[in-house]
């Protein structure tokens, strides 16, 4: 895909979800969705794609706070070979995009590639094709609700996550997801397509948990529960990392809801 004129987008809707305040590191936060539901967008993208910069800076505009958008740029690893390596890709990442794509039909997966809700999304460069994408997703009411409960230290992130899906007819096929995000990237690319540009990223995935196993009887009632210890990089910047999760039905790939919280200021 080549690169197409952007149009900055800011988008004028109040949403109900309760936010987290960023928490100095080492003490606990708290988020909850609410009665709203988040739109999880994600953006497959690669260094080593010259298409790719002009839709990395767009996706840098969004807010989940502002917008009610969960952002998350997924960095594949397909592009690697033609002569610069992605320090953020991921073969699980190429993966996700790749089963995202044949659940809509496809067998094509290419860069910079935008997914909202599980669809793929054409129109993000255009500001009222897209507000209006997300403003269909706002309007519906949320089929699950999340509690993030964290408390980063020095080497590690302690998470809880917890998740009730209201509806039995969505519970057979609800997957739940924690994902690790970091802003306020860059890197000096040497080699291949963007070779000589200062490239800049944010909410780029550190890390991707799921879908997160709940035994027989969890998934029947609906609830969905996990406490998992994630081992910092020793390149992540604890100010910069926000935790995501979301509930995905995992045949149509549909998003039930979804929520970000940063971890923590400092």
């Amino acid at each position: 895909m080549r690169s197409i004129a952007l149009v900055a987008v800011i988008l004028p809707m109040m949403f109900a979800s309760q936010f987290a305040q960023a928490a100095p590191c080492g003490l606990a936060i708290s988020a909850k969705s609410g009665t709203t539901s988040a739109t999880l967008l994600e953006l497959y993208t690669s260094e080593g794609c010259d298409s790719c910069p002009p839709a990395d800076k767009w996706f840098s505009t969004l807010n989940f706070a502002r917008d009610g958008v969960v952002p998350l740029a997924f960095h594949v690893d397909y592009w690697d070979y033609i002569g610069w390596k992605d320090r953020f890709a991921k073969s699980l990442f190429t993966l996700r995009q790749r089963e995202a794509v044949a659940r809509q039909g496809s067998r094509v997966s290419y860069t910079p590639q935008l997914m909202l809700d599980g669809r793929d999304l054409r129109v993000w460069s255009h500001q009222a094709q897209f507000q209006s994408r997300v403003r269909e997703v706002s309007i519906r009411p949320p089929r699950a609700s999340l509690v993030i409960d964290a408390v980063a230290s020095e080497k590690q992130i302690e998470a809880s996550l917890s998740a009730s899906v209201a509806l039995a007819s969505d519970r057979a096929d609800a997957a739940l997801y924690l994902a690790v995000t970091e802003s306020n990237l860059s890197s000096r690319v040497t080699a291949g397509e963007n070779r000589g540009v200062n490239l800049k990223h944010d909410h780029v995935v550190r890390e991707l948990i799921g879908p997160i196993t709940v035994d027989a009887q969890e998934r029947a009632a609906g609830k969905f529960n996990t406490r998992r210890t994630i081992t910092l990089g020793a390149d992540w910047k604890r100010g910069d990392l926000s935790l995501v999760a979301f509930v995905q039905n995992a045949r149509n790939g549909e998003v039930l809801q979804a929520l970000s919280a940063p971890l923590c200021r400092g």
